[in-house]
């Protein structure tokens, strides 16, 4: 199965990394409006937002970030790699930040031991499908985030940015591969309704 999950991996990051800067910054502005429409966003104490790697062009977060800092009604917070897992740590606009060790930007005053359970993550993504199902970078890290949580008894409400053309009919999954709640596109939002 990995063999597929590579082989998907490899052609999206191929297609997004072709975009070209307006393409790619007018879609991220396009997703980010109507994620700030999704009402469990827009009701949240506390959200955990990816910092995009521009370079790769996943969805850029900082339309996002702006809309939900500017209401002033949200915590916002951003992950940094702990072991093999994440840690959500508080974030303002314009904090500093340097590359992390994927190449993900990180704050640089990250506070080591803050543990925060966010009523929303937002989480990147290289494919999704209309089932919830993710295909990110395949190192793991927002699944055992995700799974941790849960563990704790929370229930975080997980969102997916996409462009459209990372949409699949259908993405292999793995039994660990933990589900989303909601995907948003520069087309449409989609909720996954679980059984």
């Amino acid at each position: 199965m990995s063999s597929r999950k590579d082989a998907i991996r490899n052609e999206l990051r191929n297609v997004r990394a072709s975009m070209n800067v307006n393409e790619w910054r007018s879609g991220s502005l396009l997703i980010a409006e109507m994620a700030f429409q999704v009402p469990e966003l827009r009701r949240a104490d506390s959200v955990m937002f990816y910092l995009s790697m521009n370079d790769r062009r996943e969805v850029d977060t900082a339309p996002l970030i702006d809309l939900v800092a500017a209401e002033d009604a949200a915590s916002i917070f951003v992950p940094v790699s702990c072991d093999k897992t994440l840690c959500a740590v508080p974030f303002n606009n314009g904090d500093p930040v340097v590359t992390g060790k994927f190449g993900q930007p990180e704050p640089l005053d990250a506070r080591a031991g803050i543990e925060k359970s966010p009523d929303v993550v937002i989480v990147p993504a290289v494919a999704v499908d209309r089932e919830g199902r993710r295909l990110g970078y395949g190192k793991g890290y927002y699944d055992r985030f995700i799974s941790g949580l849960r563990e704790k008894g929370k229930s975080p409400f997980v969102i997916a940015l996409a462009f459209s053309f990372q949409l699949r009919d259908k993405i292999p999954d793995d039994p660990w591969d933990e589900g989303l709640d909601c995907i948003v596109t520069e087309a449409e939002v989609i909720r996954i309704y679980k059984q």
